[in-house]
């Protein structure tokens, strides 16, 4: 079932996003991500999950998602096959952590949002620290990428993805769960890293535009 709406999604997905792939650093990065890791991600819409789903490919990617898509039998049975984990912001359960976690250390790829919801104003909002525990007990890489959300069928996307965070580097406790203040530290860290990933993207994405009006302006000079 999930293949078979990967390869009808395929052509739709080339319309909608027709995605451009920046890397902070390309020499050590790829979107081609062996082994287990936990991508976060901005969130602008629904489709954050499906361009980034199709990016990574032919890698599963589960993602951890709010209660709504289960609330319907065709939304619950859709998340079941693309690998939903489920974190339910009603009954507060905090298993999503320990799923994700197993996922991501028997060699699955996981998506998070860390603001928890999408953006109402574009701007990127405060993170959660559900996903560095997530990542801790997995012992697993965080892979930040940003987009622009710029979806639509006479729009183009732009992804950036940056270099990979080991919180090795930055928590000495073996404990299962950090301590707060651990958390709090990592956490100011990395939304600043997403911050100055998002303008970088911005940055880019000028300079592309500036390149193809000089070329526009050459061709109409000859």
């Amino acid at each position: 079932f999930r293949w078979l709406a990967l390869i009808t999604g395929y052509p739709f997905q080339l319309l909608l996003f027709k995605r451009k792939t920046y890397y902070e650093d390309k020499s050590v990065q790829s979107l081609k991500i062996r082994g287990g890791a936990l991508i976060i991600s901005n969130h602008y819409h629904f489709y954050d999950y499906m361009m980034n789903m199709f990016a990574v490919l032919p890698r599963k990617l589960h993602v951890v998602s709010s209660e709504m898509p289960y609330s319907t039998r065709i939304g619950s049975f859709g998340m079941r096959f693309f690998g939903g984990i489920q974190a339910n912001r009603i009954t507060k359960n905090m298993r999503f952590m320990d799923t994700a976690a197993d996922v991501i250390r028997k060699g699955g790829l996981v998506q998070i949002y860390p603001e928890g919801r999408i953006t109402d104003d574009g701007r990127l909002q405060s993170f959660k620290h559900s996903y560095i525990v997530i990542a801790h007990r997995a012992n697993a890489p965080i892979i930040p990428i940003v987009t622009d959300g710029n979806y639509g069928l006479t729009k183009r996307a732009h992804i950036l993805v940056g270099t990979p965070i080991r919180l090795s580097d930055y928590i000495a406790s073996d404990k299962r769960t950090p301590t707060r203040d651990e958390l709090n530290a990592v956490n100011e860290m990395i939304h600043g890293r997403v911050l100055a990933m998002r303008e970088r993207l911005d940055e880019l994405i000028a300079l592309d535009k500036n390149k193809k009006k000089s070329k526009k302006d050459k061709k109409s000079k000859k």
